[in-house]
């Protein structure tokens, strides 16, 4: 390895970075505090998630960056909860925050249960965030920086994440209407009729793709209220 390689020398929880850095999941610079801590950083690649001063974000800039999924800039004034990766955040958890910490979120967070105030100062978002309706207003003024998406899913919904397929029996388990969230490749079975998903299927909200007969399409276009993917007819 020469010294044009990557370098990554850990130190407590600090990663101390020089060279060229590639195949790591997720960079920590948060341990620089001026510019010249990032001045041996030649070029970042094939990176999942960046973390960086807010300060120095302008600095990291200027490297040369390849199929990196996301820089996230750190606040370094103030208390900082960073949650990075995909995490389950209870609503309990949000409302007993401390209102001098900001929130920031890096990746996934799935949030359950209700709401009635979020307890941080703020929140800022990388990435994506899921929560139920109920929590909107909550959640929405406290949401101070959003690079990705946030969704605000019907309570009790069923999530579909990967490929799955559902067919009649599938439905005519459910105790009752249900709404569904897909967030990868859902396939509606043959065997499904119009009236059956109609009667059990209340919502779909769509971040993936909803495969389906061509008699169905219509239907599930109209019970689809949101729709951040698309919906192809299986031949």
């Amino acid at each position: 390895m020469t010294n044009e390689e990557e370098n990554i020398e850990t130190k407590g929880d600090d990663v101390r970075a020089a060279g060229d850095i590639q195949d790591v999941g997720m960079l920590d610079l948060r341990y620089a505090k001026v510019a010249e801590d990032l001045a041996r950083i030649h070029s970042i690649k094939d990176v999942g998630l960046v973390l960086v001063p807010e300060h120095l974000a302008g600095v990291l800039a200027g490297v040369s960056m390849t199929d990196v999924g996301a820089v996230v800039p750190i606040p370094q004034e103030g208390k900082v909860n960073c949650l990075t990766g995909q995490v389950r955040l209870s609503a309990e958890m949000l409302e007993s925050g401390d209102p001098d910490t900001i929130l920031v979120i890096a990746g996934q967070a799935f949030i359950h249960g209700e709401m009635k105030g979020v307890g941080y100062k703020e929140i800022r978002v990388f990435g994506q965030l899921f929560a139920p309706r109920s929590a909107e207003a909550a959640i929405s003024a406290k949401l101070t920086q959003l690079s990705g998406q946030n969704f605000f899913l019907p309570s009790d919904a069923r999530t579909f994440m990967g490929e799955e397929s559902i067919g009649k029996e599938f439905l005519e388990l459910l105790d009752g209407p249900t709404a569904l969230v897909v967030m990868g490749s859902l396939t509606i079975g043959a065997e499904v009729t119009r009236e059956l998903l109609k009667e059990k299927i209340s919502e779909i909200v769509l971040m993936g793709t909803l495969k389906a007969q061509p008699a169905l399409i219509p239907l599930l276009q109209v019970i689809t209220k949101e729709k951040m993917g698309t919906i192809t007819a299986e031949e």
